[in-house]
C-alpha cells in the first residue's frame, strides 16, 4: 500500500517552512538594526558635541593659565628686576622681617629682627635727618650670627619712595659715615664704634647694608677676610639678588 508516502512528503516539507520563517525573522531583524531610533542619533550627536566643546574648554584654559604664569621658570634680566623695584608706586607690597631675613638666611643664624616704620631707630646722627627727608617707610632689621666666624652683623634694607630716593641717601651715607656724623645703630640702639666696616648697596628704591663686629662687639679690622665673605653672601648674594630679584618677580 503506498498511500503513505503522501505522509511523509509532507513531513518531510515540514522542516523547510520553519526553517524558511526562521530566515524571514532574522532578516526583519537585521533590518531593524539598521535603522536606529532618531533619539539615539540625537544622543549621539550632542554627546560628541559636548567632548569637541570640552576639549576647546581645557585647552582655553590651559593657555590662559599659561599667559598668566610668565615668571615661572624664567629669570629676569636686569633691567626688568630694576623696573620693577624702581619706586614704590610699581613696588607697593611692604617689606617683611620673613621675606628679608627667613630663618637661615644665607647660611646665618638669625637672633632678632624687627620691622618698623620709624627708620631713625635704625641709624644715627645726621643720618636720621636725611632718612626723614627723603621719605624712608621702612627699616627692616636683623641680628645675625656668621657660622664660620665669631662675628656678629647687624643688616637692614630701608624703603625709600624711589631710585632718586634711594642713590641720594646712599652718597649721604658715605659722607656721614666717613667724617662719623651718623651711620648705622645695632637693635638695641647703640651706634657702631668708628672704625667698624659698614657696608652698603643700593637697588631700586632699596638701601641695603651691613654693620660687622667682633664677637663682644669688638673693632673687626676691615683687611679681615671674613668681612669680605660676609659681604658677598649676606650683603651681595642675598639681599641684593635674592630678596631683591624675588620681589621683582613676585
Amino acid at each position: 500500500m503506498r498511500h503513505a508516502s503522501p505522509t511523509r512528503s509532507a513531513h518531510r516539507a515540514a522542516p523547510v517552512w520553519f526553517y524558511a520563517a526562521g530566515q524571514h525573522r532574522r532578516a526583519t531583524r537585521r533590518h531593524l538594526r539598521r535603522e536606529p531610533h532618531p533619539t539615539a542619533h540625537l544622543l549621539t550627536r550632542g554627546l560628541a558635541g559636548l567632548i569637541v566643546l570640552g576639549i576647546f574648554v581645557m585647552l582655553g584654559v590651559l593657555f590662559l593659565a599659561d599667559e598668566r604664569r610668565p615668571e615661572q621658570g624664567r629669570t629676569l634680566a636686569s633691567a626688568e628686576v630694576d623696573a620693577r623695584i624702581a619706586s614704590r608706586a610699581v613696588d607697593p607690597a611692604p617689606l617683611t622681617v620673613d621675606e628679608v631675613f627667613p630663618p637661615g638666611s644665607a647660611g646665618f643664624a638669625t637672633a632678632s629682627g624687627e620691622v618698623t616704620a620709624d627708620c631713625a631707630v635704625a641709624v644715627t646722627g645726621a643720618l636720621r635727618q636725611t632718612l626723614a627727608r627723603y621719605g624712608c617707610s621702612q627699616a627692616v632689621r636683623a641680628a645675625l650670627s656668621v657660622p664660620y666666624a665669631g662675628h656678629r652683623v647687624t643688616a637692614g634694607m630701608l624703603n625709600l619712595p624711589d631710585v632718586a630716593g634711594a642713590d641720594a641717601v646712599g652718597a649721604q651715607i658715605r659722607d656721614l659715615v666717613e667724617t662719623g656724623d651718623g651711620g648705622f645703630a645695632d637693635l638695641t640702639g647703640a651706634a657702631a664704634t668708628p672704625g667698624t666696616p659698614v657696608l652698603w648697596r643700593t637697588r631700586g628704591h632699596y638701601v641695603m647694608y651691613l654693620v660687622i663686629t667682633g664677637p663682644d662687639g669688638a673693632l673687626v679690622p676691615a683687611t679681615d677676610p671674613a668681612v669680605q665673605r660676609i659681604t658677598a653672601e649676606l650683603l651681595d648674594t642675598h639681599l641684593h639678588d635674592r630678596v631683591l630679584v624675588r620681589r621683582a618677580g613676585s
